[in-house]
């Protein structure tokens, strides 16, 4: 199901669209939302005149991401739900199967967690977990319509090999050497099918119990883990600011050369220097504090 998140009609200004985008880079969280749905309206409405990958590149995003966030924008509720999600869970979220997004689920450590409060890894984890589940169906249900494939023409054999005996002599019913095999397959498989069912049901009330469980606990408890989201997502904001800042005083620090810098006055000089080593002062403190993270696409990776 494709969930549209149009509100109203956005501008057909390119210039509007783009400064709109470049304020909501800043921000995260629901901003993920509303970049997505700018993009896509660039997009389809063809505001960049063929060139939309170009257009990308001015605002610092590349193909994929642009893909992705078009992808949560049109998939997901864009509501509290997900609004302190990074880009890269809520496009996770977004690519698992519909009727999977809401549900809790056992991760390996054996904590039951639903996916908005699963980290990437743990999304990952989940997701291979139903592909394998969803292979393991797929295959059981292939091997039992082989085997019936296979009963099936054992039957016409044998129903052929009745013909021909009763042309020569008489009817000589022949049956299959792997006959009674085959069929005591299909009937465990049929078994182990219905078996697996079952399994599923249960798990299905035990997720709704565990659910209910969680709507019932410490209220406390609740509002403090809303406050240390709160207090996540306005570090994450502080920390997309001092971004883009740095990002406006690096081409002014690229610009001076050296002949620039013999030009200036001693006083200039000086206070050029002061500043500069307060500014390796503070990129030593915050290397130190980000202990060798690293940056990809707007998102800490450890």
């Amino acid at each position: 199901m494709i969930i549209t998140n149009e509100i109203e009609p956005l501008s057909n200004d390119l210039t509007t669209i783009t400064t709109e985008i470049k304020t909501y880079q800043s921000i995260g969280g629901q901003a993920i939302f509303e970049i997505g749905r700018r993009l896509k309206w660039v997009k389809e409405h063809d505001l960049t005149h063929g060139q939309y990958l170009n257009w990308l590149k001015s605002i610092k995003m590349d193909r994929t991401q642009a893909s992705r966030f078009i992808k949560v924008s049109t998939t997901l509720p864009n509501d509290g739900t997900y609004q302190h999600l990074g880009a890269r869970a809520l496009y996770e979220i977004a690519t698992m199967p519909p009727e999977e997004r809401d549900k809790p689920q056992q991760l390996n450590s054996g904590e039951t967690k639903k996916p908005d409060e699963m980290t990437v890894r743990e999304l990952r984890e989940v997701k291979k977990k139903l592909k394998q589940r969803e292979q393991e169906l797929a295959d059981r249900d292939e091997t039992i319509a082989n085997q019936q494939a296979k009963l099936e023409d054992n039957r016409k054999a044998q129903l052929e090999q009745k013909v021909i005996t009763k042309t020569v002599t008489k009817e000589v019913p022949v049956k299959p050497d792997d006959y009674e095999e085959i069929k005591a397959k299909i009937a465990e498989l049929k078994e182990q099918s219905a078996k697996d069912k079952e399994n599923i049901e249960y798990y299905k009330r035990e997720l709704k119990a565990a659910e209910r469980i969680n709507k019932n606990a410490n209220s406390y408890d609740k509002l403090q883990e809303q406050e240390l989201k709160r207090k996540k997502r306005q570090a994450e904001i502080d920390g997309y600011n001092a971004s883009l800042k740095i990002n406006d005083w690096i081409p002014e620090l690229q610009k001076l050369s050296q002949e620039d810098v013999d030009e200036m006055g001693e006083q200039a000089q000086k206070n050029l220097q002061k500043r500069l080593e307060l500014l390796q002062r503070s990129i030593d403190r915050l290397s130190s504090m980000l202990g060798g993270r690293r940056i990809i696409e707007g998102e800490y990776q450890s």
